[in-house]
């Protein structure tokens, strides 16, 4: 067991995390049965994201874990995009969405004028129509990982994460921009500003707690936020509809 958490780099001095990768450990090698990494997150800690948000317990579950995880990528897009010689863009017109496995991917083509935008939410995801875009799903934090790798993979001309404007958003947003350099987050720092001041007194307010995570990337905006504001993706996605925002250029 020491063994594993060295080389992990957790460490006994950071006493939270030791004791939860110990949890992990003791469970894995006692009663794990297959269960999926959120049943076990929420049968140890109650919390089903607790794992998967942090890379060191995730990467801890992973060692143990018997069946691979899905590495599912879920994709809405009107570009010239193939992957395995099928034409993406006709399956998205025929079936509304595309899902492969990130590891069967044997060849893929794409367009370099295209602007790539994570979605955390499926309501944006589903009900949006890409512009020159190819749509992706990260089901929060779930599929950071799979997601990451597909996206080096694609040529593109923007890449961006539109998420929910909260503590997990950017926790979200954080996490990919470890992977991904280039990815930017959406609303902007203007466009937050904006919807503050005209809906201050009717946004959502929720008891947020800070993860324990470096929000270097997104610290404008965190600051906006703290005291508690909530701007989810859904309410940004409706103010396109009632003229109050201007449609990005990547939604038709």
């Amino acid at each position: 067991m020491k063994d594993v958490l060295k080389e992990l780099q957790i460490s006994p001095k950071d006493s939270n995390l030791y004791e939860k990768a110990v949890k992990i450990i003791e469970f894995m090698t006692t009663k794990y049965k297959n269960e999926d990494i959120r049943f076990i997150s929420a049968y140890l800690f109650n919390d089903s994201k607790l794992i998967d948000k942090n890379t060191k317990l995730r990467k801890l579950f992973n060692k143990f874990s018997k069946v691979e995880r899905p590495n599912i990528i879920y994709i809405r897009t009107d570009t010239n995009l193939t992957i395995n010689n099928i034409k993406i863009k006709e399956l998205t017109q025929k079936l509304h969405l595309c899902a492969l496995f990130g590891g069967d991917i044997k060849s893929l083509t794409c367009e370099y004028e295209t602007t790539i935008v994570v979605s955390e939410n499926l309501s944006f995801f589903m009900s949006a129509n890409p512009n020159n875009a190819v749509f992706l799903y990260s089901k929060g934090f779930h599929l950071i990982d799979s997601l990451s790798s597909f996206i080096k993979k694609l040529k593109y001309s923007r890449l961006i994460h539109f998420g929910d404007v909260d503590f997990e958003g950017l926790a979200i947003f954080e996490a990919f921009k470890k992977r991904l350099l280039d990815i930017e987050f959406y609303p902007n720092y203007k466009t937050v500003q904006l919807i503050i001041k005209k809906y201050r007194q009717t946004l959502p307010k929720r008891n947020q707690k800070i993860d324990k995570c470096d929000y270097s990337h997104s610290q404008n905006i965190l600051k906006l936020i703290k005291d508690g504001i909530s701007i989810e993706q859904e309410f940004v996605h409706s103010l396109y509809y009632r003229n109050i925002l201007e449609k990005p250029v990547w939604i038709r």
